[in-house]
């Protein structure tokens, strides 16, 4: 496999293009390889979906499986990273995206929801934001969907991260607090105080308080997002806080 991909690296396009319609016929055997996954991988970063039409046109057989798939999901992924706005590549994203809701909270299918916030179309990523918006706490504390809704606020146009931002702030201290001191809860605390404006603003206030740098405090997750964004208070300054 890595000498074809070294091939695919030297030839001429017409050479390229020739090796890869071995792979013909052969794109769903090739997706579940844990070694032709490379090749067809490689043969997407060297070719348009023009020279090979072949392999969104079998994806599509099974595109639901594809994206749940551990080697499936890469093979989304270079798709959308080098041909997301290929008609026939957004029509097979479009596909899987109705499943949003369960692809961003999936072990595999997380990985092509996020490649979509960062180079999917406008109305792919909106169907994302919508998704995590219906439970966004949820999400929030999920290990795979916590990536996506980092990512979102990573690569969310300013209106689309404000609107997350208010959603969470309509959550009380105390479950903020919660999901700041959380493995993952902590990655999306970091990435929302991570903004610019008055939003994240009223997020360290909230995390500031005596009770919610108490549960912060309770775990290395929590102690380190203190640290990290100025909130670390002394013993003394939370015993007088709760009091």
């Amino acid at each position: 496999c890595r000498t074809v991909q070294l091939a695919l690296d030297v030839a001429d396009r017409q050479a390229a293009s020739d090796l890869a319609s071995a792979l013909k016929g052969h794109i769903a055997e090739a997706i579940r390889s844990p070694h032709a996954n490379y090749v067809l991988q490689k043969v997407i970063k060297v070719l348009t979906p023009q020279e090979t039409p072949f392999i969104v046109a079998e994806m599509s057989e099974a595109a639901l499986e594809f994206v749940r798939h551990e080697y499936g999901c890469r093979i989304f992924c270079r798709l959308l990273e080098h041909a997301a706005s290929e008609p026939d590549v957004a029509r097979l994203v479009d596909d899987v995206l109705q499943e949003s809701d369960e692809l961003l909270r999936h072990t595999f299918g997380h990985h092509v929801v996020e490649c979509a916030l960062e180079h999917g179309q406008q109305h792919q990523r909106q169907r994302i934001f919508a998704a995590l918006r219906r439970n966004l706490m949820r999400n929030a504390w999920n290990r795979n969907a916590a990536y996506v809704v980092e990512k979102a606020l990573l690569y969310g146009n300013p209106d689309e991260r404000d609107v997350i931002a208010c959603d969470f702030l309509e959550n009380s201290a105390s479950d903020l607090a919660a999901l700041g001191r959380s493995q993952f809860g902590s990655m999306v605390m970091r990435a929302l105080l991570r903004l610019p404006g008055e939003t994240s603003q009223k997020l360290q206030d909230l995390l500031s308080t005596g009770s919610a740098q108490s549960q912060l405090r309770a775990t290395k997750h929590g102690r380190r997002l203190m640290e990290d964004h100025g909130m670390a208070t002394s013993k003394v300054a939370l015993a007088a806080a709760a009091a």
